[in-house]
């Protein structure tokens, strides 16, 4: 009998042909592209009882912190969407295991982990949209740094670059990865550990992003350090939140496969929550990367009175640029 067949008989809230074709899936070191559409269906179809049925069957892939899925699934440094996790999505981290690599290569596919990187992609578009406004020294702050990966690639490309980053992240074991990864560029870049409710500083800023963090934070959280953060803009300065959409179709996967749970909002949530922190209609616009999964809240101050009272959410237009 095999290991595997042990766990397979507990697993009641499963068929036997859903058995099989995970049982199969494990053989063969993970789904091929043949597979993928029947994997997703029928993982979008479990209830949680199954879903944790479909993890007891697949525990090798999911106890193994050298495969995307069993790292985020066994959160080592605490949380599914650490440093080193934004980190293998953003280099594309495959296993060499024959064991696995199937199972990686699937990971990397999904919308999830394409949009993670063509947030990177997003931001280093945005430096350099920024340094295109003049050529006068610029400043920004990153809210949850995690690796800098985007700002190590920009600084790659922009050697030269008049811009300066102040980078905060509540994780140590990130600041100690970030700074070893841009080391080269330390006269370019400040690092703080801190919590981004906690942080204040008497400098004011052309730009301030975040990529990811907001993800994790409820509404009112959202709404507080909206209105807080865009007081340290400078007077033309600008800020960019990042937020998975509810659209996004990989979610149910994402949440099966390493209890991976994100706060996703529509981009007339987003909007909702602009109008909530009191700001115009004019002060804000919603852009995607190019699957539309990542959603961008660009905040762009247009009048003296920075932020407003609440007043009645705008009717969503859509900015994307795509």
């Amino acid at each position: 009998m095999k290991p595997n067949q042990v766990k397979f008989k507990f697993a009641n809230s499963l068929t036997d042909k859903e058995l099989e074709f995970l049982e199969k899936m494990l053989e063969k070191g993970g789904p091929g592209e043949e597979d993928y559409v029947r994997f997703a269906n029928m993982v979008n179809s479990f209830d949680e009882d199954a879903i944790n049925d479909m993890r007891n069957v697949l525990h090798p892939l999911l106890r193994n912190i050298n495969t995307t899925q069993g790292y985020a699934f066994s959160k080592p440094f605490g949380y599914a969407g650490d440093f080193l996790m934004i980190e293998k999505i953003y280099t594309n981290k495959i296993s060499t295991d024959p064991m696995y690599k199937k199972w990686d290569i699937w990971w990397q596919k999904s919308h999830a982990a394409t949009a993670v990187r063509n947030r990177k992609a997003y931001f280093i578009n945005l430096m350099t949209e920024l340094e295109q406004k003049s050529i006068h020294a610029k400043r920004v702050l990153i809210l949850g740094s995690g690796p800098a990966t985007d700002v190590n690639e920009y600084l790659k490309k922009n050697p030269n670059c008049k811009i300066s980053f102040d980078l905060i992240d509540l994780d140590e074991n990130a600041i100690a990865y970030a700074k070893g990864k841009n080391h080269e560029f330390e006269d370019k870049l400040n690092f703080v550990r801190i919590n981004v409710l906690r942080f204040n500083t008497h400098k004011r800023y052309d730009l301030i992003w975040s990529a990811g963090l907001f993800d994790y934070f409820k509404e009112k959280h959202f709404i507080y350090l909206l209105k807080k953060y865009l007081k340290l803009l400078n007077e033309r300065g600008e800020l960019v939140v990042g937020n998975f959409s509810d659209k996004n179709p990989t979610r149910v996967l994402q949440e099966a496969f390493s209890a991976w749970h994100l706060n996703y909002r529509s981009e007339y949530e987003l909007l909702k929550i602009a109008s909530e922190a009191g700001l115009n209609q004019g002060d804000v616009m919603i852009e995607k990367e190019p699957l539309g999964v990542n959603l961008f809240m660009r905040v762009k101050l247009r009048n003296e009175n920075h932020v407003h009272s609440k007043r009645t959410v705008p009717e969503f237009k859509d900015y994307s640029n795509n």
